[in-house]
């Protein structure tokens, strides 16, 4: 639809050009958008006054229109050029925490960046995926499956800890890729422990943790 602005003796006056005719009313807008600039014009219509068809089939309706003003947005090429940049940074960002350039701290701290785990994929050993609002990390090369989520399978996945939750639950390893290093902290059985071992596969209160002191 072709929306031209115009005057007609002391009136300001729409034309509208289609393939079908128009019926506006009321409070109207008419974004143009081109590469540089996006213009909106902004308008009240008072009534209409014509309408008419040509031999080629176009349809056109002029309109008495009044509260006319435009807007002109010219950021529309550097808001491009930012989420582009943005985008390049994220899947750097990702593709260094993946390499393990980046800590899981600092990983947790961005989980927008992360692709959702989704099925089929087929996922390798260090991705990173984010599901139900927390990180997963791929510790074995697999194809997902529906029933293959990230929290119910931990020969495929480990959970990158939350680095708001000071004391997350201690959650059973299955080998050295989940393994508790020294210093790490959880909690157990309504007590906090660190754990005194790297590689701590062991149940706290069983051997390699100590109990905090509250």
């Amino acid at each position: 639809m072709e929306y031209v602005f115009g005057t007609e003796g002391e009136k300001e006056v729409l034309k509208t050009k289609g393939s079908h005719h128009t019926d506006l009313t009321g409070y109207r807008e008419v974004e143009h958008i081109y590469p540089d600039q996006t213009i909106t014009d902004h308008f009240r219509v008072v009534r209409k006054l014509n309408t008419a068809d040509d031999a080629e089939g176009n349809c056109y309706d002029w309109y008495e229109i009044d509260r006319h003003y435009r807007t002109e947005d010219r950021t529309g090429p550097v808001k491009e050029q930012v989420k582009a940049v943005n985008t390049a940074a994220g899947i750097a960002f990702v593709t260094m925490a993946e390499a393990g350039s980046i800590d899981d701290t600092t990983a947790g701290e961005h989980t927008d960046l992360f692709s959702p785990w989704a099925y089929p994929v087929d996922y390798k050993q260090g991705n990173i995926r984010q599901y139900n609002g927390e990180l997963y990390r791929c510790v074995q090369d697999h194809t997902s499956q529906e029933d293959w989520t990230p929290d119910k399978t931990a020969s495929l996945w480990t959970k990158i800890a939350d680095p708001a939750e000071e004391w997350p639950a201690w959650v059973q390893p299955i080998g050295a890729h989940d393994a508790y290093n020294q210093g790490d902290k959880v909690s157990h059985k309504d007590k906090h422990w660190t754990s005194d071992i790297d590689a701590n596969v062991w149940e706290p209160g069983v051997y390699g943790w100590t109990e905090a002191e509250e």
